[in-house]
């Protein structure tokens, strides 16, 4: 009886670990699926919530600069890439012209063009979808899920449709379908900094609907940013996953390829550079720099920097920008550290002996670098700071550049910025950095480095917030999935997970002097750590040379000769070797004084206790009982969670304005759809000559030639400050003034009325601008153009009651203003009286056929495709009044600081004085 009641226990034992083991798969299975359920509802709703506009309106490009970059799409599609790269536009920027395919960051184009082409090749079709069961349960339980309340819930339709798109409707449509995209990567940024699935998870579904990320990524809202966050957050995962081990080192090809892409994006991948350049200098500070960091970090700048200097509009700034510097000056150090372990692996250098040859070598490396600049700086070699990143680093809100000045997304954010682009996961994504704190991996200190400068940033320029949306979305998600993963581990655990392995031998065995035991013990994990690889191995024979000696043909790893009080401790995942005379040294020691500071009875508790909350029953179920506690709390956040997203829903709506058509409110009708600026850049194309050329202000531009497809005097660009200058102070001139000169450049005149953001709320900027290079239009004494404004009754100002302007938007409008019709003659004004457009009169056809003339451009070469337009010849005395405004960026290097400029330095100084 005995004998069969110990092979029943015996039988027992293994049969109930079979059904342990089966309820674990069956469990991971079960939260295998719904992880995928939710990853999927999560890239739909991203999808979702930017197709607003499209719902709304239609295929219809918003703002200004979306419109340029379609244009810039169509013309790519329409020509090819070679025609494209050797655009030069004489429609934009009249007279002048503007090189577009070397000024412009060509990402979003090649996007369209590659998406379009690969549409062409693939034939129309029509595909229904079968009815099976299993797809009839799934469509009703989202359509219960829809009842509920929830929005973006993803819909399973009867047939899927295919056909080639258009360019127009492709640029609509990429926002949407790169925030999806942008939400993905994020998600696995997300997971490489904590390896937790359930933080990656959430992490893609707080980008896929958080405001910050809406900002540029509405449907139409074809910018640049729209595919640039995609990329920022892919080339971000690819170099975290590029530092999980020393062996992982080959996914720096593709952070390299990754940073290409981002380069030809958008001009931000300057942050995108300075992030993993400082990152890369941080872990050297933390002792993590091995031989796969130094192969993950190259291989990234060399392909990166090879491939950024093959985009027109970067060049070779990458080697000479001054914001540029910092990451090749890691480079560089990266080549010595790396050189210096080759030297100590092969002569096999005590930790004394590499300390100095690593600061002789530092030194050189030093000196070598001063000479250089010194002998470059000279020459003009080093590219200055341009005026918006100067304006990131000052203190003040003003860049001295009034052109820079008046854009609003350019000033400083405020803490209402933050609560609506950010909302509720701005609240706990701190309680994600103690999480960091708590993991402390190469990945937490890249989202520590993350937030710092894009806090930093985002409070100089508001446009700045959307870099805030992937950290924080990071920061909130590391919070959420670490209470997931603790809630979860209890379950798994009584499944038959694993629990704590950890002991402590090897920490004791050195803390009492064992150092050969602890070494010993050292290299064999070392060896298991990285794969069978380790750096230092055990006693093998070696082959002899022919003299009968033994050949250390491993002589660079196994002879180094460490100090018997480095703490040898089994590599973490991270790490190679146990590099000497560094950091991780210096960390090394300090671990081992605090263990050797802990008695042997306190040690052992805390090993006993770790299993104990593992392995013991009624802990187990203690832990159980904490987790239903957890889910309880955060299930009281089902309010707060569905207030956020509402809110990101309403945003998202508020941003589907396309701005040439949007919806207000009528005291009559309600909601209506007002498109006043649409149908009046649609009249311009309907009415007028096909080379008419309408002046406007600089805003413009991009929907003068994207829509009304007419010639701009300039558009949303900045690359030529007195151009804009000019235009600023004719516009501002008296009426008469302002005739003389736009007779000789344009055609038409064209400005937004009807109050809100008209032009008279944006023209005393133009004067301000206006008077940075001629300083006579208000004078020298008047920097910021007080004179030109509004009193406090809301009556103009004697200078802004005679501009050509003010007399414009407020023709026929008020008592005694009107243009004179030997100048401009009304033509058009739309239905809600928003954009009125004048024929200019008695034009000097001699101007107009001597710019048109191919003679009168300035080619940088003979034959050259690059050939500059140039003012006619009856506006010499006006652009001899020019003074070039001196900035820092492109060609205006040399030239006269404005008054306005001076002012600002001078505020600057008295708050730098205080």
């Amino acid at each position: 009886d005995a004998s069969n009641g110990l092979l029943a226990q015996g039988m027992t034992l293994p049969l109930v670990g079979m059904v342990l083991l089966l309820f674990r798969v069956a469990f991971i299975l079960c939260l295998l699926l719904l992880q995928l359920f939710f990853v999927s509802w999560f890239l739909f709703a991203a999808f979702d919530i930017r197709m607003y506009p499209i719902r709304d309106f239609g295929m219809i490009i918003h703002e200004f600069d979306p419109w340029f970059n379609y244009r810039a799409a169509e013309y790519m599609a329409d020509n090819g890439m070679a025609k494209f790269f050797k655009w030069y536009d004489y429609m934009s920027w009249y007279p002048i012209g503007r090189p577009i395919g070397t000024t412009i960051y060509p990402g979003m184009q090649l996007t369209a063009l590659a998406i379009r082409e690969t549409m062409l090749r693939i034939p129309a079709f029509t595909w229904d979808i079968p009815q099976v069961t299993p797809l009839k349960i799934i469509r009703r339980i989202f359509g219960v899920l829809r009842k509920a309340g929830y929005l973006s819930v993803p819909l399973i339709p009867k047939k899927i449709e295919f056909a080639p798109m258009s360019v127009n409707d492709i640029c609509c449509m990429i926002p949407p379908w790169f925030g999806s995209i942008a939400s993905l990567f994020t998600g696995l940024l997300t997971y490489e900094i904590t390896r937790s699935m359930n933080a990656g998870i959430i992490a893609t579904g707080i980008m896929a609907v958080i405001p910050a990320h809406l900002m540029r990524s509405v449907g139409g809202e074809f910018d640049n940013e729209a595919v640039a966050m995609a990329a920022i957050a892919c080339t971000f995962w690819l170099w975290i996953r590029s530092l999980r081990t020393p062996k992982s080192w080959p996914w720096g090809v593709l952070t390299g390829i990754a940073y290409i892409y981002m380069v030809l994006a958008w001009g931000g991948y300057i942050f995108v550079l300075n992030m993993i350049g400082v990152h890369a200098l941080m872990l050297v500070a933390l002792g993590r720099f091995n031989s796969g960091v130094y192969k993950a970090y190259t291989l990234f700048y060399v392909i990166g920097t090879f491939g950024a200097v093959q985009v027109p509009v970067v060049g070779w700034q990458p080697l000479r920008s001054l914001e540029q510097m910092g990451p090749l000056l890691v480079f560089f150090g990266y080549q010595l550290l790396a050189f210096c372990d080759y030297r100590r692996r092969k002569h096999g250098m005590s930790t004394k002996d590499f300390v100095f040859f690593r600061i002789r070598m530092s030194g050189l490396f030093l000196a070598g670098l001063v000479g250089i600049a010194f002998l470059l700086y000279p020459t003009g070699y080093f590219g200055p700071l341009s005026a918006r990143i100067r304006g990131l680093f000052v203190k003040h809100t003003k860049t001295g550049n009034p052109l820079v000045d008046s854009v609003a997304e350019h000033q400083p954010a405020s803490s209402g910025i933050y609560m609506n682009y950010l909302n509720l996961p701005l609240d706990y994504a701190w309680h994600g950095a103690a999480v960091c704190v708590y993991k402390r991996s190469s990945g937490c200190y890249f989202a520590a480095l993350y937030a710092a400068v894009a806090v930093h940033f985002s409070g100089k320029m508001s446009r700045l917030v959307l870099i805030c949306a992937p950290i924080c979305t990071i920061g909130c998600a590391v919070w959420f999935g670490f209470l997931a993963d603790f809630v979860l581990e209890p379950v798994l655990l009584m499944l038959g997970k694993s629990g704590y392995q950890g002991d402590d031998t090897e920490m004791a065995d050195v803390g009492n002097g064992s150092f050969e035991k602890a070494k010993s013990k050292t290299n064999d994990g070392s060896a298991k750590n990285n794969g069978g690889s380790g750096k230092t191995k055990g006693k093998e024979k070696q082959p002899e040379s022919k003299d009968g000696k033994t050949k250390d043909k491993d002589k660079g790893k196994s002879s180094t000769k460490y100090d018997s009080d480095f703490l040898l401790t089994p590599l973490l995942e991270h790490e190679e070797e146990h590099r000497p005379g560094g950091i991780m040294q210096i960390k090394s020691k300090c671990k081992r004084l605090a263990w050797r500071a802990m008695g042997d009875s306190q040690r052992k508790a805390y090993v006993d206790g770790r299993k104990f909350l593992d392995r013991n029953p009624i802990a187990l179920v203690l832990r159980l009982l904490l987790s239903a506690f957890i889910i309880y709390h955060i299930l009281g956040l089902e309010t707060k969670v569905a207030t956020f997203v509402q809110h990101c829903h309403n945003v998202a709506r508020q941003l589907s304005n396309p701005k040439v058509v949007s919806y207000v409110r009528d005291r009559v009708h309600g909601m209506v759809k007002m498109d006043d600026y649409l149908k009046g850049y649609q009249w311009v194309d309907e009415n007028t000559p096909k080379d008419a050329r309408v002046i406007a202000w600089w805003d413009y531009g991009y929907q003068i030639t994207g829509i009304a497809k007419r010639t701009s005097i300039a558009d949303g660009n900045t690359w030529n400050h007195e151009h804009i200058a000019t235009l600023g102070r004719t516009l501002t001139s008296p009426e008469k003034k302002a005739w003389n000169a736009i007779r000789h450049l344009a055609d038409y005149l064209l400005v937004w009325a009807g109050g809100g953001g008209d032009d008279l709320a944006k023209s005393p900027h133009l004067a301000r601008i206006g008077n940075s290079v001629f300083p006579d239009h208000c004078g020298d004494e008047d920097p910021r153009c007080n004179k030109f404004g509004f009193h406090a009754d809301r009556s103009p100002t004697p200078m802004m009651a005679k501009s050509l302007l003010y007399k414009a938007v407020m023709h026929n409008m008020k008592e005694g203003v009107k243009l004179d019709r030997r100048y401009f003659q009304e033509v058009h004004t739309t239905k809600h009286g928003k954009m009125r457009i004048y024929k200019v009169m008695n034009i000097s056809q001699e101007s107009k056929d001597w710019i048109a003339d191919p003679k009168n451009r300035v080619c940088d070469a003979p034959g050259s495709w690059y050939c500059v337009g140039q003012y006619p010849p009856a506006l010499d005395k006006l652009i001899a009044k020019r003074k070039s405004f001196a900035q820092v960026e492109d060609f205006n290097k040399g030239g006269q600081k404005s008054a306005y400029t001076k002012l600002i330095e001078k505020e600057r100084a008295g708050r730098n004085d205080l």
